[in-house]
């Protein structure tokens, strides 16, 4: 009989690409603010996620979103973010790789892309970001590689060069970044998870892997070039991938191996359109289990 039950390696798995989605896309906003501190600023923003999602692990628990007028609102809260994920995901994907291409031909790709993916139910999609985790490891440590080619250490800064009000509002940027994505953990409904008992301690570790993920990247990043070339770029972390072409052995193969960086985002907006489909579905009760 086929298990019908989320595993906890899929579950973590997503949770893993749903910490990390905020870097390629939004790494910019953040060193503008805080600049040669960010690296604090993503340490305060990621103890602060932390502690929340401790918060988040318990509300998974419980939550019980049955109520049409419930329903409503967190579809209308989803609306405005799914809208800005979307918005910030073509605008990637036409800046980084097709820079020729129509804003609206990528927009709908994308959506139909994002559609086909969350058709079935939740088992489907975190089936899918394991997958995406195998093929995102070896990804990403080529990329890694590659990028310590271009290591300077005399981009090396010393800390608390900035205000220190600055670093704090990079840390409180990084967090609602890193947080909000999270959040929609709590409506892939708690009985359809197997092993529950074991599931704080993945998930924990899954985001804990994210942060360090996203700590490697910004500190190759942040030793690659200079804080006012960084500030230039509305996608920062390009820098590394387009230096591969002439550092690394498979440089001819830079944009292929990027595309680890769109897997975060895809995986968020399908997951997004099957919470609202799952929400006004009659099969979506969910309940707590002892």
């Amino acid at each position: 009989m086929t298990n019908k039950k989320i595993g906890l390696l899929q579950l973590s798995s997503l949770t893993f690409f749903l910490s990390i989605s905020s870097f390629p896309l939004f790494i910019e906003k953040i060193i503008k603010i805080s600049k040669s501190d960010t690296l604090i600023s993503i340490i305060i923003g990621s103890l602060l996620t932390l502690i929340i999602f401790k918060v988040i692990l318990v509300l998974r628990k419980k939550i019980k979103p049955k109520n049409r007028y419930i329903k409503t609102i967190i579809s209308l809260l989803l609306s405005p973010i799914f809208i800005y994920l979307l918005i910030e995901t073509t605008n990637f994907i036409k800046n980084s790789y097709l820079s020729s291409g129509n804003f609206f031909s990528i927009i709908i790709l994308l959506l139909l892309m994002c559609l086909t993916i969350s058709l079935k139910s939740y088992k489907e999609i975190t089936s899918l970001s394991l997958i995406l985790l195998f093929i995102f490891i070896p990804l990403f440590a080529i990329n890694i590689i590659g990028g310590t080619f271009s290591l300077d250490l005399t981009y090396l800064k010393v800390p608390f060069t900035n205000n220190v009000i600055d670093i704090i509002k990079g840390g409180i940027l990084f967090f609602i970044y890193e947080i909000i994505p999270l959040l929609l953990l709590l409506f892939i409904p708690y009985k359809e998870i197997d092993n529950r008992k074991k599931q704080d301690k993945y998930l924990y570790l899954a985001l804990i892997f994210g942060i360090l993920i996203v700590m490697i990247e910004y500190l190759i990043l942040s030793l690659s070039t200079s804080i006012n070339v960084l500030t230039t770029y509305n996608y920062p972390f390009m820098l590394i991938i387009n230096s591969l072409s002439s550092t690394f052995i498979l440089g001819r193969l830079n944009y292929l191996i990027s595309f680890y960086l769109l897997f975060s985002p895809l995986l968020s907006l399908s997951l997004i359109i099957c919470i609202v489909k799952q929400l006004w579905s009659d099969k979506y009760n969910p309940k707590t289990l002892n």
